[in-house]
């Protein structure tokens, strides 16, 4: 049984959506889908949005959720990676600081001096998950749906060894 661990998997959007993709290859149809959050309200909801999803297609995948990244990360074949490392209104200020001196930029998440500032909130705890990665699931690939992906990408590869 392949093991998917979900980090961030409180980001509705991208966790429903990819599960429903990865349950339709029939090699991952019984995959164990492990999700975490630092949320527990928001990794309630996924679990219960996933679990649906999962019967509803009469999938025989297993759906398991924690807190802990350690424990979500223990042997996972594959980790799928969509953290938010600040509040939502920190954006805020990674919009309103550029626009202060003349760059006026509209969303402020891949790019530009806003998406510089994300990065170096959200490098580190990239990095975090990557070492714990290569702790408890060595050459497990990290797919990464957390913006800006390049630059934290580019981290990764720089500072770890995960694919």
């Amino acid at each position: 049984m392949t093991r998917i661990t979900f980090i961030g998997a409180g980001s509705l959007g991208f966790t429903r959506g990819l599960v429903r993709d990865i349950l339709t290859f029939p090699l991952l149809r019984d995959a164990e889908l492990v999700l975490m959050d630092i949320d527990a309200e928001r990794l309630d909801f996924a679990y219960r949005a996933v679990s649906r999803i999962v019967e509803l297609g009469k999938y025989p995948a297993k759906v398991t959720a924690t807190m802990d990244r350690a424990e979500a990360l223990k042997g996972a074949d594959a980790v799928l990676v969509t953290i938010l490392a600040s509040p939502l209104e920190i954006w805020r200020h990674d919009l309103e600081i550029p626009k202060k001196y003349g760059i006026d930029t509209n969303i402020g998440d891949t790019r530009g001096p806003s998406g510089i500032f994300r990065a170096l909130r959200t490098i580190p705890i990239m990095l975090d998950i990557a070492r714990d990665m290569e702790r408890y699931c060595p050459g497990a690939p990290m797919l990464n749906y957390t913006n800006p992906m390049v630059m934290l990408c580019r981290a990764i590869q720089r500072e770890t060894s995960v694919p």
